[in-house]
């Protein structure tokens, strides 16, 4: 499954509303005071396109009701993304919003999954020698 997450019930509700519109099956499941959006992987490409543009777009607008609404002095502001660990649970990184705003126009969400899931292998699993060093004592 491709989640999407929000921080604000309305956006998140543009988006499930959008997604039925395309046809696309969607479950919302709220986590806290994150709205994660699930849709399946089996998509087609131009569809996945369109679905990553829309979410842009309604991102954006997620970070300004955020902002309108926050009348708190700390004044924070912060992106997040739930990495599955391997024994079910999972936590939650933190990530300024423009670095990961800047990272998902370069790379698909599920080419971002794969970075990110390779990162909690390597860091639940740790490997002293390089890719290269294991592959050569493999074939010694």
């Amino acid at each position: 499954m491709l989640e999407f997450i929000f921080f604000h019930p309305v956006p998140s509700q543009l988006f499930l509303d959008w997604l039925e519109q395309q046809g696309v099956p969607a479950q919302l499941r709220q986590e806290e005071e994150n709205y994660l959006i699930e849709v399946p992987e089996e998509i087609d490409s131009n569809l996945y396109n369109d679905i990553e543009k829309k979410y842009e777009t309604l991102l954006e607008m997620n970070e300004e009701i955020m902002k309108a609404e926050n009348t708190d002095d700390a004044d924070y502001h912060m992106a997040g993304i739930a990495v599955q660990l391997s024994n079910g649970g999972v936590s939650y990184a933190d990530i300024e919003p423009k670095l990961l705003g800047r990272v998902m126009a370069c790379v698909s969400q599920e080419e971002f999954a794969s970075i990110v899931d390779s990162i909690v292998t390597a860091v639940e699993n740790p490997q002293g020698r390089t890719y290269c060093q294991r592959q050569r004592d493999q074939q010694d």
